[in-house]
């Protein structure tokens, strides 16, 4: 059992200098695509406890700060975490969508930060053939619609093949590695998997950089870009 704990520094530590290296990671991607903005973004890591989670639901804080509308989709349907993160009941979600048939209005949940959820619910068998069904791919384009963004929090790719199934239909995807965890062959197979299934990789976050330590830096995490093949 995991007891990792998912900060929302936006929220919780609004002047602190890991909130604002978020709203720089928000800036960052805003300006990657000016002529198309990207609106349905996607979060995804190599391996677990790579900071994915925690990226989103910061993200996510940034574009409520800004006043957008905005909602996370818990599309990690096999190890669900958006819930902990804002430590609601898991009881109603996609399952609902799915196998009850229910509409996805009666299952949003509108927190009191402004970020709207959409959890898993009870969890779902073949989570890999749910995720690239047409009543998914059409919910997450209505919803594109009603929202000014979309934030999809998935598996990790070298884990299962649902990142990849999702960077399929979203706008654009954001690759997070761990510094000093995650193993520097794990971040290229997984980089490499998400370019070979043709993902549009906007950048990365290099998660659990320590301010204390490294002068200079604006917080625990930043944005790149994956221009190079480096």
């Amino acid at each position: 059992m995991e007891f990792f704990e998912y900060r929302n520094v936006v929220i919780e530590s609004p002047n602190s200098p890991e909130a604002e290296a978020y709203r720089k990671l928000e800036l960052n991607i805003r300006m990657s695509n000016l002529d198309n903005p990207l609106s349905v973004i996607q979060s995804t890591s190599a391996t677990p406890q790579d900071g994915k989670t925690t990226t989103a639901i910061n993200l996510a804080a940034v574009y409520a700060e800004k006043g957008k509308k905005v909602i996370i989709l818990d599309f990690d349907l096999r190890r669900p975490k958006i819930q902990r993160a804002f430590h609601k009941s898991n009881d109603l979600g996609l399952y609902d969508f799915v196998v009850n048939d229910k509409d996805i209005h009666d299952l949003i949940i509108h927190d009191a930060s402004g970020v709207d959820l959409l959890l898993t619910g009870h969890r779902l068998s073949y989570p890999h053939i749910v995720l690239q069904s047409k009543k998914v791919i059409d919910m997450v384009q209505q919803l594109k619609k009603e929202y000014d963004y979309v934030v999809v929090d998935t598996p990790p790719v070298l884990s299962v093949t649902d990142a990849l199934i999702v960077s399929k239909y979203v706008d654009g995807t954001i690759y997070v590695a761990a510094y000093n965890q995650t193993r520097k062959e794990d971040a290229k197979n997984g980089l490499d998997q998400l370019k070979q299934n043709e993902a549009n990789i906007i950048g990365g976050v290099l998660a659990n950089i320590d301010v204390r330590k490294s002068h200079g830096s604006y917080g625990y995490y930043y944005y790149t870009s994956y221009d190079s093949e480096e």
